[in-house]
């Protein structure tokens, strides 16, 4: 073998003994950053929820972690396109420090029993805990960050009425696209809750804006606002029906549906009677059929008629009672059939007659007096009334007779008299019918010779006493 050959060799073998040398040097320098590595960090071939956190330390893999949860995209789109892009943090979350560096830590102290020379990719799951900056959230998550589009409002359901069906009829609610801030962060939260179960620290969130966002309407069509509907068409079907007759003793006066109608204005979901139309049909019945505190004609037993000036007898209509009892009943929705409601009453009526055939009669001049009970003659007698002067004359009127009284005392302080009369019967101011035996006789002038009343009609005691058995309170007298 010659030098060159053996001096190949040689070189071979140191080359050889360098290599082997360096192999063994970065072998245990390996070693010895694999150590340190599993010493001082989390370890090799490490991610938490998908983010890579190997070589680092636990406190520098919590500013790693707290970072990428932070840095985390959150982009809203709408109709299809994106129209507002930021971050979880800028949405005001974060991850509390303390929680995930004892999470971190209790990691790696399970890591340090189960180091490996031949690391694997491991994804771990720990403890966290999220925190929300609910000022920050708002700010965040104002309407004016997503775009300039035109939006619409939402819409309530409502009752509306139909002119043309000609009831009340449901308009359903619509939606619009208003955002509603408050449903957004709810939105958000819910979906970023959903979101960082899955993927705390990776990718990026997609948030669609659609109804859950927007405002909403606070009235739908529910089972209320359809019962309420009912309620209406029931009620104004009953108004449209109704029908009132009133009674003015055999004649009637019939207030009819269509006349109602014509009353009947809707605004909004109001029924309204025009109550102005309703008081002037009762004025016109007040102005037919009252009979009192008018003058009164009056057709006399001796054929002619008179005019009586102080008529309080008779029939008056309570129009604002009326008016009220009016409404109830058309409310009602049923067939009415009544008198009006009376402020003042006779004792009975056919139609614009007040007397149907019932009153007594006295004609101060014929100083006589007629009785008539349904339109027949009961009796007639002459009478002495009060002396012709403006102290003792009789009030000529009509008045219903107030009440009856057998036996009784007629008093005056005035006139100084005490005297017992079998039958009295006033009418008005302390006037009254009264037998009277102290009169010898009675009509002629009697009345103005001296004989005359202090106001009262006297009477024969046999005619005082058919009167009175043939009357009660509230029997028309008129004189005249």
């Amino acid at each position: 073998m010659d030098n060159k050959e053996k001096n190949r060799k040689k070189k071979i073998k140191v080359i050889l003994g360098i290599c082997i040398a360096l192999f063994l040097l970065l072998g245990g320098g390996l070693l010895v950053y694999i150590h340190k590595v599993d010493t001082d960090t989390l370890g090799r071939k490490i991610t938490i929820y998908g983010l890579d956190v190997s070589g680092q330390n636990v406190e520098k893999a919590g500013q790693t972690i707290r970072k990428a949860f932070q840095d985390k995209k959150v982009v809203f789109r709408e109709d299809g396109s994106q129209v507002y892009q930021t971050t979880v943090g800028e949405l005001g979350y974060s991850l509390d420090e303390g929680t995930l560096q004892s999470a971190l830590t209790v990691l790696k102290q399970q890591r340090d029993q189960t180091r490996t020379f031949l690391a694997s990719w491991k994804n771990y799951e720990i403890e966290y805990q999220v925190n929300k900056d609910e000022t920050a959230e708002q700010s965040a998550l104002t309407e004016d960050h997503f775009g300039e589009k035109e939006r619409t409002e939402a819409q309530n359901a409502e009752i509306r009425y139909s002119k043309k069906k000609k009831k009340f009829v449901i308009v359903n609610q619509v939606a619009g696209t208003q955002i509603d801030e408050e449903r957004l962060r709810n939105y958000v939260d819910k979906t970023l809750e959903a979101e960082f179960q899955d993927k705390l620290l990776t990718g990026e969130v997609k948030i669609d804006l659609n109804q859950q966002a927007y405002k909403q309407p606070s009235v739908k069509a529910s089972k209320e606002l359809k019962k309420e509907l009912k309620s209406l068409n029931g009620q104004l079907k009953k108004y449209r029906k109704a029908t009132i007759t009133y009674t003015f003793g055999n004649t009637t006066e019939t207030l009819d549906s269509q006349t109602v109608n014509s009353w009947i204005s809707i605004q909004g979901t109001k029924i309204v009677i025009d109550q102005e139309q309703a008081g002037a049909f009762i004025s016109q019945l007040a102005n037919k059929y009252n009979t009192i505190y008018v003058p009164r004609t009056f057709h006399t037993s001796m054929g002619t008629d008179v005019t009586v000036e102080d008529n309080e007898y008779g029939y008056r209509i309570d129009q604002s009672g009326e008016l009220s009892q009016l409404l109830t009943d058309l409310k009602s929705g049923k067939d009415v059939v009544r008198e009006p409601v009376y402020s003042s009453k006779g004792m009975q009526r056919n139609g614009t007659d007040d007397l149907a055939g019932s009153y007594i009669e006295v004609s101060l001049d014929a100083q006589h007096l007629w009785l008539y009970k349904d339109g027949g003659l009961v009796t007639e007698t002459d009478i002495v009334s009060g002396a012709p002067t403006e102290e003792r004359h009789t009030y000529t009127g009509a008045w219903p007779i107030a009440y009856k009284a057998s036996p009784f005392t007629l008093t005056s302080d005035v006139y100084g008299y005490d005297t017992k009369v079998k039958y009295w019967m006033p009418f008005v101011y302390g006037q009254g019918l009264h037998d009277a035996p102290w009169q010898s006789a009675f009509g002629g002038n009697r009345y103005k010779t001296g004989n005359g009343s202090h106001g009262c009609i006297n009477l024969p005691e046999e005619e005082a006493a058919i009167i009175y058995e043939n009357i009660d309170g509230g029997y028309p007298i008129i004189i005249y």
